[in-house]
């Protein structure tokens, strides 16, 4: 484990570190859609891996970095017909499991801006598991198959 709590790189071509701010949100999506599509995941499964990472570090640059920037590291990985995305952080530990519940039968006039990206990465994502890093930060581990169930996979 490194001093910034992100951990040592991962398997080549396959882990991005970086100094992370909302101007690198696009490198993040960039990495991720390139890594996924080079491990074979179809459309629908590369659309929701980036759409539950991005959403993910969102929220740690604006709530965690409150809007500044630190230590990120994203890792890809297989596990069988899985995609496993790991994303550690520095920032203050949280679970996303305590977020508020998104209600989507609250009417869109009632409703305060955001608070949908956590619910959309449990939907959208076989599993998201968080654990509290030694010496602060997170990692969080999202699975997802790598292919839908209109291509022949399981959903």
């Amino acid at each position: 484990m490194n001093d910034d709590g992100v951990g040592e790189p991962g398997a080549p071509g396959r882990s991005l570190r970086l100094d992370v701010d909302l101007a690198r949100l696009a490198d993040v999506r960039a990495f991720v859609r390139a890594t996924v599509i080079r491990m074979g995941a179809d459309e629908r499964a590369v659309g929701d891996i980036v759409l539950s990472v991005d959403e993910w570090v969102t929220n740690v640059v604006r709530h965690g970095y409150r809007g500044g920037h630190g230590p990120l590291a994203v890792d890809v990985d297989e596990e069988g017909s899985d995609i496993v995305v790991h994303v550690r952080d520095g920032a203050p530990v949280f679970d996303p499991a305590t977020a508020p519940p998104f209600d989507p039968e609250t009417p869109l006039h009632l409703r305060r801006p955001g608070g949908m990206g956590i619910h959309l990465m449990y939907d959208l994502m076989r599993s998201v598991e968080h654990r509290p890093l030694p010496g602060g930060g997170n990692e969080v581990t999202m699975r997802r198959v790598s292919r839908s169930a209109e291509a022949g996979g399981i959903a």
